[in-house]
């Protein structure tokens, strides 16, 4: 199947009815899951469309209909790895924990997501530069200013020692967490990621934490007692950004 687009012919999801309105999301949804599964597996420029289209079972008119090229198609899935990014910061959010403890669980959440192929998919693409010219940067961008929000306000409420920059901490946890996640992807295939990043947090946080936090922190079990279940080999799915074989 080419990369190029031949003229659609419209399928009948296109029709406005419900019941086909809901057949149209569920198809959308069916090509966004393969296409990250695709994306996730292989650069832009290896994943085909042929594979896409094998993979999420739907017809050739259909995927025209929601999506008139591979590139729209990439698009969509850094839309979804946006959303789902920003999912995440909310739930932490909602928890109602300080900052420092709320920037550990956007570690966890992270984690969890990562099981997936869509968040691994999207930012393989934004690692290609394939975010849209309106978002460069992403997901790394994003996190940065996430992590630097928590930690002006740690640092406000007296829980970073005085030394410690909130904003070239931000960018120290970026910059760590994007290692680690290449280094265990080329090391171990992510099996060993939740162990990286534990460690990791553990370190950073024991440099820059107060220590009466700190205390509270390691009497409540640390950054592996909020990463739990993934200190263990990683559920990656049969879709995931690791080189298949």
């Amino acid at each position: 199947m080419s990369d190029t687009v031949d003229p659609p012919r419209l399928p009948a999801e296109a029709r406005a009815d419900p019941p086909r309105q809901a057949r149209a999301v569920a198809t959308r949804g069916a090509i966004l899951a393969a296409a990250a599964e695709e994306f996730a597996a292989r650069s832009y420029h290896e994943a085909s469309l042929s594979r896409i289209l094998e993979r999420s079972k739907v017809t050739k008119g259909a995927l025209y209909f929601h999506f008139v090229s591979k590139e729209s198609i990439a698009l969509a899935v850094v839309d979804e790895m946006e959303r789902l990014c920003r999912g995440m910061v909310e739930r932490c959010a909602a928890l109602g924990l300080d900052p420092l403890r709320t920037a550990a669980q956007v570690a966890r959440e992270m984690q969890d997501a990562l099981a997936g192929p869509e968040v691994r998919a999207g930012q393989r693409l934004c690692g290609e530069g394939l975010a849209g010219p309106s978002r460069p940067g992403w997901p790394f961008a994003f996190w940065q200013e996430v992590f630097t929000d928590l930690f002006v306000r740690a640092g406000t409420a007296g829980l970073l020692v005085p030394a410690v920059d909130a904003r070239a901490f931000a960018r120290t946890i970026v910059d760590v967490s994007a290692g680690a996640f290449i280094a265990s992807l080329a090391i171990s295939e992510l099996t060993d990621l939740a162990q990286r990043v534990c460690e990791n947090w553990e370190l950073l946080l024991g440099a820059a934490a107060d220590p009466a936090w700190l205390d509270a922190w390691r009497a409540d079990g640390g950054m592996a007692a909020v990463l739990g279940p993934h200190l263990g080999p990683m559920p990656i799915d049969g879709g995931g950004w690791v080189p298949e074989r």
